[in-house]
Parts: C-alpha cells; structure tokens; sequence
C-alpha cells in the first residue's frame, strides 16, 4: 500500500493547495493520502486560526476523493493534538507515528518547492528520507534546475526525492490572510467550505491579528486505521 502525506500549516488552505496535492497524488497514485495540518511548528510560534479550524477547513481536500484524484483520503488532527498537549512536533516524529500505524504501508510525502530547499535543515532531516519518499511540486516558473541540484545533493541516487509537474498556481495563505483581512471573500482562491468556516469563526479579520491565537484546541484526531 503506498500512504501519501500532505502536511502543512493551512492557514487557510486554498486552491492551490489542492492542486499541488492532485499533482503529487497523479505522480505516486496513492492508495490512501492523509491531510496533516500542522499543530505548532518549529519554525512558526503561532498560527492565525486555531488548529481545531484549520482541521475542519482542511475537509475540502475530500473534494479530490469525489473527481477521483485520489482513491481515499482523510484529515488527521493528530499534530494539532500534539500541539494542544504542550509538544512541539517535527516532521519525523509524524512519519514515524504513520509508520506505526500502518506498517504495511510505503510512505511519501508531498512538498512544495519552497520546502524543498530548505529541507536539509529540518530536524533529522536524513532519518524523513529513510522513512518516506519525497513528492516536491514546484511553485514558481523556472525553478526547476535549483530543485534539481538541490535534490541531487540530498539523494544521489535519485530514489528518494520525486518531481511532479504541476500548473503553479499564484497563491499564497500570508497574502489570502491579508486580503480577507481588508474585506475581500477571495472566492477565486478559497474552496466554498473554507470559505464558511471563515465566516462563521470570524477568522482573519483586522480586528482579530494573527498572532494572538496559539495552538490550544484538540483535533479531530488521526486517521483510523482501515479493518483488514
């Protein structure tokens, strides 16, 4: 069984973040891929929407399941439960609980290029490519021979570390923040059901910030694992 990993801060998760993970789903053809946003991570000291938010958001990537771009896909909280249990996580520590859980599995994990070349500073960054191959979708035009050489000094082999084509779409959740901060729906960018959690929690607006909500909320926790 190959397990897709598609983690990240979704923060809130748009469009193109979808997209990315169509394109990382057509390059391996999973047979299950999990949602992960992120809880509290090492590198961010807070997130603008509380964990629990970003969770349910997160439920638009099942949008991929029902056009068939993925064969089954859940949303796991797991991190955010981390998170609200005072643990900072680290990539690894994910990929080793997925191991656990479903030790039949070959693991990957989808990434967006901007990761990508930052990834050799990650906490044991050595021990995530003995776990899980790489899925790296490009976000900008022309970057590909920097991702390249970036992934050639990592994996010389060539086996670890995976491309997959993708139309990057010009979108980024600190922009989209902003903008609906200043009153825009960005309806264009945001799935309808992201969009009506915004709404409904006040998310994102100026009178709000973003730094004041840290991670304190529980998840909806891992994905169960499949009866046998």
């Amino acid at each position: 069984m190959r397990l897709l990993l598609y983690g990240g801060t979704f923060d809130p998760p748009h469009n193109g973040h979808l997209n990315n993970l169509r394109a990382a789903a057509a390059r391996v053809r999973p047979d299950r891929v999990v949602v992960m946003p992120a809880g509290l991570s090492p590198f961010k000291q807070s997130t603008a929407a509380p964990g629990s938010a970003r969770v349910e958001m997160c439920a638009c990537f099942r949008a991929l399941e029902a056009e068939g771009a993925v064969p089954a896909l859940c949303v796991s909280g797991w991190e955010v439960e981390q998170a609200a249990l005072g643990r900072r996580n680290y990539t690894v520590l994910t990929l080793e609980m997925l191991a656990r859980t479903y030790p039949e599995a070959e693991l990957y994990m989808a990434m967006g290029s901007d990761m990508l070349l930052s990834f050799d500073s990650w906490h044991r960054w050595q021990e995530i490519l003995r776990l899980a191959r790489l899925v790296v979708t490009s976000r900008n035009v022309g970057d590909a021979p920097e991702l390249h050489a970036k992934a050639k000094q990592m994996d010389p082999t060539g086996a670890r570390i995976l491309f997959a084509q993708v139309e990057a779409l010009p979108m980024a959740s600190s922009n989209l923040r902003a903008r609906l901060a200043a009153g825009e729906a960005c309806e264009n960018e945001l799935p309808a059901l992201v969009r009506r959690v915004i709404r409904r929690e006040g998310l994102y607006r100026a009178d709000r910030g973003e730094s004041g909500n840290h991670e304190s909320e529980t998840g909806k926790g891992a994905c169960a694992r499949p009866v046998e």
